[in-house]
């Protein structure tokens, strides 16, 4: 284009993608029924036995490309949905991979490196 002046548009300011801090941890054990959809099905499977693990934060998760994931170990548990602007569950399918006594970390999906420590540990559900 003949009037373009070839400079580049000038940088906003970035984005904050920090992370809120965990102020408590709530475990129990669950049934999944997957969400029903109107246009197509779910792909989670109905399972008896699954872990829920709602997560109380300080602030809101930021949106961003990246979804949050709560870490028992090094195991991740990546099936999210927000309950209200400060608490978050967080759904973990194969529940035999997480381990008592691990440490409850949250991240960013394959960002581990940048993950909130807490000082809670992974203890498994009593009930059900």
């Amino acid at each position: 284009m003949a009037d373009d002046p070839g400079r580049r548009e000038p940088r906003g300011p970035r984005p904050d993608f920090r992370l809120p801090a965990v102020l408590g941890v709530e475990v129990r054990r669950v049934r999944l029924e997957p969400p029903a959809h109107r246009n197509f099905e779910s792909r989670l499977p109905a399972r008896d036995a699954t872990v829920e693990i709602v997560v109380e934060t300080d602030g809101p998760l930021p949106v961003r490309d990246l979804g949050p994931v709560l870490y028992v170990g090094d195991v991740p548990v990546t099936e999210v949905s927000a309950l209200d602007e400060r608490h978050y569950r967080f759904v973990a399918l194969h529940p035999d991979d997480l381990r008592a006594g691990e440490p409850v970390t949250l991240g960013w999906a394959g960002r581990p490196d940048g993950r909130i420590e807490t000082d809670v540990r992974f203890e498994p559900p009593t009930d059900g």
